[in-house]
Formats: structure tokens, sequence, C-alpha cells
């Protein structure tokens, strides 16, 4: 049935054949090294390019010259238990806070928000930070606001975490 002519052009096809399965293996190990991401693009393997992290951190710790006893406060008890207000307006007035009032919220929150009026948002990282929190996370006051801040330009609602 074979060919005596045919049986180099075996030989070739076999030697191509085996050359493609090997390479496809090789690219399969590599694959499986290198890995993929979720969204199905190769992982890299070198060593990462830090590129805008330390723009992103700068913020966090570069606070506004204002100083703490300007800076009036409205802390509220949003974690339904007792205490809360109280405890926190000391920290403050620790960091040299002079100017806060306290109360309870009219809700229980589940961590604590710290949000500030137009132009406060300094102010708000202020407190953040001497609450021991990031002051990345403090908001804009919302309308309405979700208690009352009176003449504040900052408000706290303490949760749980600063209880």
């Amino acid at each position: 049935m074979t060919n005596p002519a045919g049986a180099p052009q075996s030989r070739r096809d076999s030697a191509i054949g085996t050359v493609l399965v090997g390479a496809a293996v090789l690219i399969g190990v590599i694959l499986l090294v290198k890995g993929y991401r979720a969204d199905g693009g190769l992982v890299a393997t070198s060593k990462p390019t830090v590129t805008s992290s330390t723009t992103i951190q700068a913020p966090t710790t570069t606070l506004p010259a204002r100083p703490a006893a300007d800076i009036s406060v409205a802390v509220y008890n949003a974690t339904g238990g007792g205490m809360v207000a109280s405890k926190n307006r000391a920290v403050l007035e620790s960091h040299g806070f002079r100017q806060i009032t306290i109360g309870d919220a009219p809700s229980v929150v589940p961590e604590t928000q710290i949000f500030y009026t137009p132009g406060a948002k300094g102010d708000a990282q202020q407190v953040a930070v001497a609450l021991g929190m990031d002051p990345q996370l403090v908001q804009a006051l919302p309308s309405p606001p979700p208690a009352p801040i009176g003449t504040a330009t900052v408000l706290v609602l303490a949760g749980p975490d600063l209880a």
C-alpha cells in the first residue's frame, strides 16, 4: 500500500507535524506560566511599573493649614448605643478642635460618615485624620442633610467603627 516514492513526503509531513505539536505545547506552557487576567488579557510577569500611585497618595497627606480650633464640627452618635458622640468629642478636643456640638443621629449607620459643607473639604479631612480615618472618605453634605448641622461646616455620623 505504501509508495516508496511517497516515503520522503510522509517523513517530511511527520516532521512538520512534530514541530507544530511541539510549538503548540511550548505556547501552552508559556501561557500557563504567565497566566490570564479575568478579562482575558495576559498577566504581566515583568516588574510592575509605578505610574501614578505616588500621585494618588499625595492628597492623603496634604491637609490645609486652617487651625483645628477654627473648624466647627457636629458629631452625632449613629450607633444606637451610648456615649459615642461624647467619646469622639473628647478625641477631637485632644487634637485642638474647640467648636464641637454633639447629639444622637436620627438613624443608625453601618460605618462612620464624615460630610462637609461647600468649601470645607479640607476641614473634614482634618477631622477624619483626628478620628483616625482615611481623609479621602469625606463626602460633600447631601441635601437634605442626614442630621441637623446647624452652623457646623463638618458633620460626623459616628458609626460602630468609632464606638
